[in-house]
């Protein structure tokens, strides 16, 4: 029992230990976190409903938005600020990151956010107050139909005090997004397909085509089904769909068609590809026939390493966050058990009290009972004299 006792105690210090361990790492990274950013929304806020900046504007207006950077920390944070562009990326949304090295500019866009829009690069925030950055607008001269959407990035990064802690930067990123429309005017979608293309990707067989809305629009709840064929053929050898995507304006996207351990053969092949949108009701087809060669092979392990390297913050964040929930799990576990031994043990122990108390409790009551008997008992008279001898008659014969 004491063995056990002691291998819980070891157990629960192990646990406590971690926990504590992992508390101070999250206490650590979330002094990068401290800055909140607020758009103040000016009087031209075409929408009110809406959090971001959606702007009715004139040809030619020069105007200034303002955003409000709080600093919550107690100590000063620095924050960089970034005007992007708005693309659609390869899960079919839209993004406001920057992704000017990913993709290039769309030949359809003739005014981008970044082309009327400056800001500072990099604000101070004293610690435990707040401060206004200015982004400064100036639309073209020539009026336009549609919109121009980007989004303004502020980064937030605090370097560590010690030089010899090992922990990486920490930053967080706030976008918040930049709407302009000038008119009314209803612009209608057009998506076209640019392309289809294969590639090999750590040994998977990659078919990729490339959708452009060449519109200054939006483009809400797309699903696009992709139907591959070896040419002169009506067998289907790969099939694809996908359901609630999205398009920027002016923005391209790359539809991973198939993406997997298939066996695609050297040949040519013929795609039919549909999109329609749920939203507009609009639809659009294209057939394009493409070839499949071993000399299209390219070596993107390069890449697949970088997207690994972006995505391990969060594969640490979700272990870290596992590992935390089943060592609390195993300490409430243990607690419950030594606490219910507890309870056996002083039950065990009152029970055994209790026992000794009517034992004793008996053995008072049984002894008055022995005197009374003894007492009660006839006792035979107790003499000084020696007990008599009978006399021996002695009988004479007459003869």
């Amino acid at each position: 029992m004491i063995n056990k006792r002691k291998t819980l105690h070891l157990v629960i210090l192990v646990i406590v230990f971690f926990i504590l361990s992992l508390s101070f790492m999250f206490i650590g990274t979330e002094i990068g976190l401290a800055v909140s950013v607020k758009p103040i929304l000016p009087e031209n806020q075409h929408d009110p409903e809406v959090t971001y900046y959606d702007l009715r504007m004139n040809p030619g207006q020069e105007q200034a938005l303002q955003l409000e950077l709080t600093n919550t920390s107690n100590r000063q944070q620095k924050v960089t600020m970034q005007i992007n562009d708005a693309t659609t990326n390869e899960i079919g949304d839209i993004d406001y990151s920057d992704r000017s090295k990913i993709v290039s500019r769309d030949k359809s866009l003739e005014t981008s956010l970044k082309d009327i829009a400056t800001v500072e690069s990099e604000l101070t925030i004293p610690a435990n107050k707040s401060m206004t950055a200015t982004v400064h607008l100036k639309m073209p001269k020539q009026r336009f139909d549609g919109m121009i959407l980007g989004g303004i990035k502020v980064v937030s990064a605090e370097k560590s005090i010690e030089p010899r802690e090992a922990v990486p930067e920490e930053k967080k990123t706030y976008i918040v997004a930049v709407k302009l429309t000038e008119t009314d005017v209803p612009v209608v979608a057009k998506l076209n397909l640019l392309g289809v293309v294969s590639e090999t990707n750590l040994g998977k067989k990659a078919i990729k085509a490339t959708i452009q809305n060449d519109q200054a629009i939006n483009v809400e709840d797309i699903e696009y089904i992709a139907k591959i064929y070896k040419k002169n053929s009506d067998k289907i050898i790969h099939q694809a769909k996908v359901t609630g995507y999205r398009m920027a304006p002016n923005s391209s996207f790359t539809f991973h068609i198939a993406e997997e351990k298939q066996v695609f053969q050297d040949g040519t092949y013929q795609i039919h590809l549909t999109a329609k949108s749920k939203a507009t009701n609009q639809e659009w087809e294209w057939d394009k026939e493409f070839k499949i060669t071993k000399n299209e092979e390219k070596k993107t392990t390069n890449t697949a390493i970088g997207s690994d390297k972006s995505n391990l913050m969060l594969y640490i964040t979700i272990c870290v966050m596992t590992l935390s929930a089943l060592l609390i799990f195993l300490l409430v576990l243990l607690i419950s058990r030594k606490r219910k031994e507890k309870r056996y043990v002083e039950a065990l122990y009152q029970k055994k009290k209790k026992r000794g108390r009517t034992n004793k409790a008996s053995q008072q009551v049984q002894r008055p009972r022995n005197n009374k008997l003894v007492s009660t008992r006839k006792k035979r008279p107790i003499s000084s004299e020696k007990p008599r001898r009978p006399k021996k008659t002695i009988k004479i014969d007459s003869d």
